[in-house]
């Protein structure tokens, strides 16, 4: 098991799959945790098509100390440096009866404190009751995505779909998405249970709905090493 991700690979492709990250042990106490969460979701989230659950750290104390692991710590070290630190952690589950489909996109917004109007932030939106924005696209190039899964996924159980090096694109409009997208292979990140995908905010992703559903658990991790303009403040920090 290797907790250092090879840079030359996430910076050309924009994407790398660490397997065997996490112990049996660990995914058990993990799943536990995210069992537990079920009930912060109200009767129409439980029943809506979308499964997720955002501040997740200030929700489960378990899944905050699980973030400043050294697990989780050294793999976004290798990227970001002895800086790097989560600003953004969200739960994903997709169930028989939140079996949703993602189209192709990628992560342009940042989750902040508080709204700070500034000319170079733009789009604000808020979910669950935490402002969202879109930054300069400079900090998006500067973060990375950790995805640990506690579920095997594959494209019959709605894995995530990537298109190598869109990452190296910087922001895109929908036609330009068409475009890459008719232009180039479609990867589907087969990963089991223990693994880390490692994304790029900017790599263009999606995920079908699953052929066959059962539980597909993710627990979604954003970090960077960077200080926001002041005094708009990371939702984390």
């Amino acid at each position: 098991m290797s907790l250092k991700v090879d840079l030359s690979q996430l910076n050309e492709n924009g994407f790398s799959i660490l397997q065997n990250v996490l112990s049996e042990e660990t995914i058990a106490d993990l799943v536990s945790q995210t069992d537990e969460l079920s009930h912060f979701l109200s009767k129409e989230e439980k029943n809506s098509s979308t499964y997720g659950i955002r501040d997740l750290l200030n929700l489960s104390p378990a899944i905050r100390a699980f973030s400043k692991s050294q697990t989780v710590l050294k793999i976004a070290r290798s990227i970001l440096g002895k800086d790097a630190r989560v600003v953004r952690a969200i739960f994903f589950n997709k169930t028989a009866e939140a079996n949703w489909k993602v189209p192709w996109h990628q992560d342009l917004t940042i989750a902040v404190k508080e709204r700070i109007d500034r000319e170079d932030f733009s789009a604000w939106t808020r979910k669950a009751n935490i402002w969202h924005v879109q930054p300069p696209i400079s900090i998006l190039e500067d973060m990375i995505t950790l995805r640990f899964h506690l579920d095997d996924a594959d494209k019959d159980t709605g894995a995530l779909r990537i298109i190598a090096n869109s990452h190296s694109n910087g922001r895109l409009n929908a036609e330009m998405i068409k475009d890459i997208r008719m232009a180039n292979e479609t990867v589907v990140c087969r990963v089991k249970s223990g693994d880390c995908l490692v994304i790029r905010p900017l790599l263009l992703h999606s995920s079908s709905a699953c052929v066959n559903p059962r539980q597909r658990r993710v627990i979604h991790f954003e970090f960077s090493a960077q200080e926001l303009p002041d005094p708009m403040e990371w939702h984390e920090s």
